[in-house]
């Protein structure tokens, strides 16, 4: 083995890193180090930035648009108002706030990898605790529709022994939901990077192709997935 390794080409010397998500920050709490990730600071960043988005986007709204400003406005809040009602009726209009937020958090979140950043999606803390929200709002649809006694019951339909089975599915909804996300993004950034380690100095147009597909088409795609999930899982949950 040791006389092929002179006749290894130089591509070996091109090391190739996938680690977790970089420590940007530290600083010490209580005799504590605490550590802040690039997933968190990217999320703050992208959460500003769409703050002062929709800031922007809402001021001064007048009953009649004026502006272009309102109509790019009112087409948001129509866009996601419809998806809402056609996916989960019309009772649940209230949720189209929740929808439309977790979309548009997604998908700024999942486009980063464009600026060359780690997407905070890739990260599984982060889309987990996206599945913990959804299955809160699923359990709390459950009990709001149905109350105590409709919602217990509901766990051990359709026979009492299939209990577990339910309580085990309740489970399993939100933690595939979310590993589906987080396994899209990450397989996408991972196929990004070799591709990049592999052709090296010649990585011009097969890269720039493939980062149309993984950063852009991919990143709308499994946002818009997660959010038809969770309106799936949340109306599915009604008890009558």
């Amino acid at each position: 083995m040791n006389t092929l390794i002179p006749q290894v080409p130089q591509l070996l010397s091109r090391e190739l890193s996938i680690e977790g998500p970089k420590v940007v920050i530290e600083f010490s709490l209580f005799d504590k180090t605490i550590s802040l990730t690039q997933s968190v600071t990217v999320q703050w960043i992208v959460v500003v930035m769409l703050v002062v988005l929709f800031i922007v986007l809402g001021r001064n709204l007048k009953v009649n648009p004026e502006g272009k400003r309102q109509v790019a406005a009112e087409w948001i809040v129509t866009l996601f108002s419809g998806l809402v009602k056609d996916s989960m009726g019309e009772k649940y209009y209230r949720y189209t706030p929740y929808i439309g937020a977790l979309f548009c958090y997604s998908i700024c979140m999942n486009l980063t990898g464009l600026l060359g950043l780690k997407t905070p999606t890739s990260d599984i803390s982060v889309i987990g605790a996206w599945g913990i929200i959804t299955f809160v709002l699923v359990q709390r649809n459950r009990f709001k529709t149905g109350g105590l006694v409709k919602g217990i019951k509901s766990y051990t339909e359709p026979v009492f022994v299939m209990t577990a089975m339910n309580l085990i599915s309740e489970v399993a909804a939100p933690v595939s939901q979310s590993f589906r996300h987080y396994g899209n993004i990450l397989a996408g950034g991972i196929i990004m990077s070799l591709v990049y380690w592999a052709l090296g100095n010649f990585a011009v147009a097969l890269p720039g192709a493939l980062s149309l597909y993984f950063d852009l088409f991919g990143a709308v795609i499994q946002a818009f997935i997660f959010c038809m999930l969770t309106m799936v899982y949340i109306s599915m949950a009604e008890c009558d």
